[in-house]
């Protein structure tokens, strides 16, 4: 393609540079660019490290970049969406202990390995990976995974506590997620106040793991399948540590005990790093079995890693136009040998080009290249930053993908290009376009589809139906495509039309002739929305919304007008109605008198924005801050219920549910940015609402 339309490649090289500048300017006049770059940067350093580590890969770099892109873009959602079917089926909360150090830990460190998984299967080389190869495999996955997970803290922890002491600093526990420049695989979480435990970070896990897995792929000729116990035995391991740490303050104590005797989490990367030199003495073992079948340098007798880096630093310092040449004539060098050792008959296929590229590499003098080389280091000691489900508190998961759309909503078009070109111009210092333009539509989609993550999130079974899922399924696809929602509300308004269009139709072809005879109404002549002449039915026992299988009027529940008295005996604010049984409290709202008009500004006089702040925030606000802390007992009120229960037995309800007498949909999205308010200052509570409640 690009030879037949060279003007591709123009439009290409300006895209890129025009990114790259607008991405330049965006760190100096916006500070969530700058913290898209911080991110990046820690990183790019924890899979530089790794890199650099496993001294007998043979992927290269944007092979390995291809890892870390499924860590975010395949796994994170297939993560999230094994939560919500799990939630959906046994019903519970994300902020449950179970579904946090539980269900958390078990379905993240099985689905970092899938990208792994779909490599063996699909890739024709597979069978000639090295085991630095599977160490990179499952570290880039876990970057991948810990970079969105980060990235999302990081722009949602942007409070006064963390702007003062940082996005991971809590009031009990201190700093408990540690990046360190001159630590080996940075990332860590481990409370700086009084440690007890602490779990490595995501890439580790995974590259232990995927290590693990490798050794059994390599073993299993001499020891039998049995040696798959190795892996599952690591990924058992990791999943402790993870679930620990989650669960510290609410798993049972033989777990913690169990954990304890495993070490805590403080022995994970000191046996992965002697499972590294391991798998590394044996591959170069293993190399050096096919050596009289592989280029050698001179005064080379074997293949070692320390020759290597001796040639590789000579070339550098003496003859910096081969240094590029040399590095990667023995990254082929060594992927001739697995190939020669292990390799069945596909991997067999790409012998012959391996031996022209070792050929090409030894004589050419790469010097643009190590130039490349060296500019890409120099910004690339950046690393990025993420998105989980990973908390060790137990904080609304929900109501964070919320806070993640109302802060990308709140931001201008300027904010957003430049967060989007960032992350594409970022990225392309290491992958190519493609894989660019994919990690960058997904930093802006992840957001922007907040609403809809965080809605099936919190009511799972609405995917449990076909149509349902489908269409849950197309809405989120259609936000995470460029001019996706454009696309949607386009849709939606031909939609309307159309309905609107087919409605005429009908009651035109409906309408009765007038010659014809009219039978008469039995029951006499109704009257208007519907009532029966003599028959008026009391707005309290009008049908509940469609949704509301469970519905009941708040005028209905057992206590009613419940006010709380504080020590000098003043009234603290009232309850409407209480169901102790269900544990609910009624609270029910009238929202009369939003479209008054003011008779000087000819606007309305209060917009469904504030009046949802004032009624449902603020109040709610007050009155749980209120019984939690000033309250010391109950009342009824002069229209209030004679029986009324304790200040104790009310202490323990943590579900609201309002009752709306208006409808429309601007009181619906004010009414939900302000119970996402409440959801996020409390996440022990539950906040439901139902409009249209006479």
């Amino acid at each position: 393609m690009p030879k037949r339309y060279p003007w591709l490649k123009t439009i290409y090289t300006i895209w890129c540079w025009i990114s790259l500048l607008l991405f330049i300017v965006g760190l100096f006049l916006y500070r969530d660019s700058r913290t898209m770059l911080v991110q990046y940067l820690w990183s790019f350093y924890v899979m530089l490290q790794f890199w650099l580590l496993c001294r007998s890969k043979t992927f290269t770099w944007k092979q390995t970049a291809i890892f870390m892109l499924l860590g975010i873009v395949l796994v994170i959602p297939i993560t999230a969406g094994t939560l919500m079917a799990v939630h959906g089926l046994f019903g519970g909360r994300t902020s449950d202990t179970w579904s946090i150090a539980v269900l958390t830990p078990i379905a993240e460190e099985v689905w970092k390995l899938l990208p792994l998984g779909l490599y063996l299967l699909f890739s024709r080389r597979a069978s000639a990976m090295s085991l630095g190869d599977y160490t990179l495999a499952g570290a880039a996955a876990g970057v991948g995974f810990q970079l969105m997970e980060e990235l999302s803290r990081r722009w949602l922890n942007s409070g006064v506590l963390g702007r003062t002491y940082g996005y991971s600093t809590t009031m009990l526990g201190g700093e408990t997620i540690h990046w360190d420049f001159w630590t080996l695989f940075p990332g860590r979480f481990e409370e700086s106040f009084f440690p007890t435990l602490m779990t490595v970070s995501h890439p580790v896990h995974t590259a232990m793991v995927a290590l693990g897995l490798g050794m059994a792929v390599r073993g299993r000729r001499r020891l039998t399948n049995a040696v798959f116990a190795l892996p599952a035995l690591l990924l058992a391991w990791s999943i402790l540590d993870h679930a620990a740490y989650n669960g510290q303050h609410s798993l049972p104590d033989w777990i913690m005990k169990f954990h304890e005797w495993t070490g805590s989490g403080y022995q994970t990367k000191s046996i992965f790093l002697w499972m590294l030199a391991a798998g590394l003495i044996w591959d170069y073992i293993a190399l050096n079995r096919v050596r009289s079948q592989l280029p050698m340098m001179g005064g080379e007798r074997f293949v070692d890693p320390i020759t290597e880096l001796r040639h590789m630093v000579t070339a550098f310092l003496q003859r910096r136009e081969r240094f590029a040449s040399v590095m990667a004539w023995s990254r082929e060098r060594r992927e001739m040998g697995f190939s020669l050792l292990y390799g069945n008959a596909e991997a067999a296929s790409v012998q012959d080009d391996l031996n022209g590229r070792m050929n090409l590499h030894y004589r050419m003098a790469a010097g643009l290249i190590a130039l490349l080389f060296g500019a890409g280091l120099l910004a690339g000691c950046a690393a990025y930053w993420q998105s989980s489900v990973h908390p060790a508190d137990t904080a609304c998961f929900s109501c964070m993908f919320d806070s993640l759309q109302n802060w990308w909503d709140r931001l201008s078009s300027g904010e957003k290009g430049a967060i989007v070109l960032g992350a594409f111009a970022l990225a392309l210092l290491f992958v190519g376009f493609w894989p660019a333009l994919g990690i960058a539509l997904t930093a802006a989609s992840i957001p922007g589809s907040g609403h809809e993550i965080a809605q099936n999130i919190r009511d799972p079974k609405r995917l449990l139906t076909p149509e349902n899922a489908i269409a849950a399924l197309l809405a989120l696809a259609l936000s995470r495509i460029p001019f996706g929602r454009l696309a949607d509300r386009l849709v939606k308004k031909v939609g309307e039309r159309l309905q609107g269009w087919l409605d005429k139709l009908f009651k035109r072809r409906t309408k009765p002739d007038p010659d014809a005879p009219q039978k008469p109404d039995p029951v006499g002549p109704r009257k208007p929305d519907g009532e029966e002449p003599g028959n008026k039915p009391d707005p309290e026992e009008q049908a509940p919304p469609k949704e509301s299988d469970d519905y009941v009027h708040w005028s209905h529940a057992k206590y009613k007008g419940v006010e709380l008295y504080d020590s000098r005996n003043g009234a603290l604010g009232e309850f409407d109605g209480i169901d102790i049984e269900n544990g609910i409290f009624y609270e029910a709202k009238s929202a009369k008198g939003l479209d008054r008009i003011h008779p000087k500004t000819g606007k309305p006089q209060q917009t469904p924005q504030q009046f949802t702040d004032k009624q449902l925030y603020q109040k709610t606000r007050t009155r749980i801050n209120n019984l939690m802390e000033k309250a010391v007992g109950t009342r009824t009120t002069p229209d209030g219920t004679t029986e009324i229960p304790t200040l104790d037995e009310i202490k323990g309800i943590r579900d609201f549910e309002f009752q709306l007498d208006g409808d429309s949909p601007e009181l619906r999205a004010a009414a939900e940015n302000s119970l996402n308010r409440l959801r996020q200052e409390f996440p022990d509570y539950t906040f439901k609402i139902r409009f249209g409640v006479k």
